[in-house]
């Protein structure tokens, strides 16, 4: 007969008591844990059936068997509670793995919160469009570059957050439950840039940055430029991933992706600042390489007025006095770390330059007019311009807001439209 706790001495009596209570905690762990097996736990059916089954299905099948493993743990678990009064030894060890479901069911909360919450952010009808079209568009900026390389194309999952600047979740990094390995590219679009995403392509070139080996390129190209300048080359080393990323957005969107960074590094406090450990460029000197690119691939044009407004507002004497000749060099550096930045290797392309596969040429002013005039006012209507070329009305309804003040909200409401599919 099984002895009851009255009977038991003093030492088996306190670990009964505690095994007793860590099959409590164990049920509640397991409890909540199973309550995982369901996806609308996170978000609601129709809007995981609003994501394209590439995206959908890789990363459903990903989150549930981090959930099963999750469960599996917890039974696993349970049986070590059942048997932890035996001895001290077994108390010890299932009093450990409680711990480790615990902290186990912290980390698969967090990677189901995280994902669950971008599903949810599409809100409306217009704004699933929207968040689809991106989806797509994501896609059509990694997909020349990777498949040239040999690399497969991770799904794409955009999603609106509040806030000033984008961000990538790269698909292949490992998520905060052990084990998991993130199945796709999640971007994060800031709703005040939503219609105009310029930053989208800023974040898909950190993903083929990182699949390509590009950065360390871009990395040794700014070393080559600035070679006679330790100090200039110390300084700008550590922005190389962030660089890569702003001129992989230029290639696909030209001006457009310069004048959209400028509204969200122009701020009078940061702009001239140049925080610790910070990886992004000092928002002073990365629009000035951004018209710089500009000026590389296309001559004069409206970012030389853009430079020349940010130069009045945000005068080189604003910056900390012992910073001011960093910026001064660098600016003066521009003409050669512009040109060498776009035509870093890219390892991935057997060396190539990453504009044979993204033509910066597609996107000039020129270029940009021409396609205006060739398709005319279906542009903004059309479901054929919209599937092929969104990546360009993107590029020009950027231009032309950033070129033409006096007109810029007739063209942000034009932009928003054809992205709801509002225009169609």
């Amino acid at each position: 007969m099984t002895a009851t706790v009255s009977t038991l001495d003093p030492a088996a009596k306190a670990r009964r008591l505690a095994a007793d209570d860590l099959q409590r905690q164990c049920a509640h762990w397991q409890a909540a844990a199973s309550a995982f097996l369901d996806a609308e736990e996170f978000a609601p059916a129709s809007a995981w059936a609003e994501l394209e089954s590439q995206t959908g299905l890789p990363l459903r099948q990903r989150l549930g068997a981090a959930v099963d493993d999750l469960v599996g743990l917890g039974g696993r678990t349970r049986t070590l509670a059942q048997g932890a009064a035996r001895s001290p030894t077994d108390l010890v060890r299932a009093s450990r793995a409680v711990q480790v479901l615990r902290r186990r069911y912290t980390q698969v909360e967090t990677t189901l919160d995280f994902f669950g919450d971008a599903v949810s952010s599409r809100t409306s009808p217009g704004l699933r469009s929207t968040m689809r079209l991106l989806d797509g568009l994501a896609d059509a900026s990694m997909r020349p570059v990777l498949v040239a390389a040999r690399q497969p194309v991770p799904p794409s999952l955009t999603y609106v957050k509040p806030g000033m600047g984008a961000s990538i979740l790269r698909a292949g990094i490992r998520l905060w439950s052990p084990g998991t390995i993130n199945p796709v590219a999640a971007i994060k679009i800031v709703r005040h840039n939503l219609y105009r995403p310029t930053s989208l392509f800023h974040e898909t070139g950190h993903q083929v940055a990182h699949l390509t080996g590009w950065t360390p390129s871009v990395r040794t190209a700014m070393a080559a430029a600035l070679a006679d300048d330790p100090a200039l080359q110390r300084m700008w080393s550590p922005w190389a991933s962030e660089i890569a990323a702003d001129a992989y957005a230029f290639l696909h969107t030209g001006f457009a992706s310069v004048s959209a960074l400028y509204d969200v590094v122009g701020d009078t406090r940061t702009v001239l600042r140049w925080p610790v450990g910070d990886p992004h460029p000092i928002g002073w000197l990365r629009t000035r390489l951004g018209c710089a690119f500009c000026r590389a691939a296309y001559g004069a044009g409206p970012w030389d007025r853009l430079e020349a407004a940010m130069l009045a507002e945000h005068p080189i004497d604003r910056a900390e006095p012992q910073l001011q000749p960093l910026l001064a060099r660098s600016s003066a550096r521009m003409p050669q770390l512009a040109p060498a930045i776009l035509a870093a290797h890219v390892p991935g392309l057997g060396g190539r330059e990453m504009r044979t596969v993204i033509d910066p040429r597609r996107v000039s002013p020129a270029a940009l007019g021409e396609f205006e005039r060739a398709a005319g006012s279906s542009a903004w209507t059309s479901p054929h311009w919209r599937r092929t070329e969104g990546i360009r009305l993107v590029a020009l309804a950027g231009l032309r807001e950033a070129e033409l003040p006096g007109s810029a909200p007739e063209w942000i409401t034009r932009a928003r439209r054809w992205m709801t599919g509002a225009a169609a």
